[in-house]
């Protein structure tokens, strides 16, 4: 193809109406799935984030009153070894609890966007 042929073209795409239509607030709905998208990474990053800190700081406490007393973390050792089941649902459970308040609740009532309105119209809740 040569530039006239090419100019010829982009005239008559200029001149004729496309097919299709975007809504009046696509670019705020595409907008709102990226920040969404991005604020559920960021969320799931922190979750995890938190989690391995509390890990290393259960861990350095744990070996910390092995130093200390270990006794104490010997019958912790056994208490676990004899209730493993009891131990592996709370622990599941407080893990569920964290991550419903870290990030599934967050991504659940984020605020939704607005629709557009036009002039002189208000938008309330009946």
């Amino acid at each position: 193809m040569n530039n006239e042929e090419l100019d010829k073209i982009i005239e008559k795409s200029f001149r004729i109406k496309p097919d299709f239509q975007l809504s009046a607030d696509f670019a705020q709905k595409v907008t709102h799935s990226v920040v969404r998208r991005e604020q559920w990474k960021n969320d799931l990053y922190e979750y995890l984030y938190l989690t391995g800190v509390i890990a290393v700081l259960l861990s350095v406490a744990g070996g910390l009153y092995y130093y200390i007393d270990k006794v104490l973390i010997m019958r912790f050792i056994t208490f676990i070894n004899g209730n493993v089941l009891q131990v592996i649902f709370v622990v599941f459970i407080l893990n569920f609890i964290f991550f419903a308040d870290r990030v599934l609740l967050r991504l659940l009532f984020r605020s939704l966007p607005r629709p557009l309105q036009r002039r002189g119209e208000r938008v309330g809740i009946l």
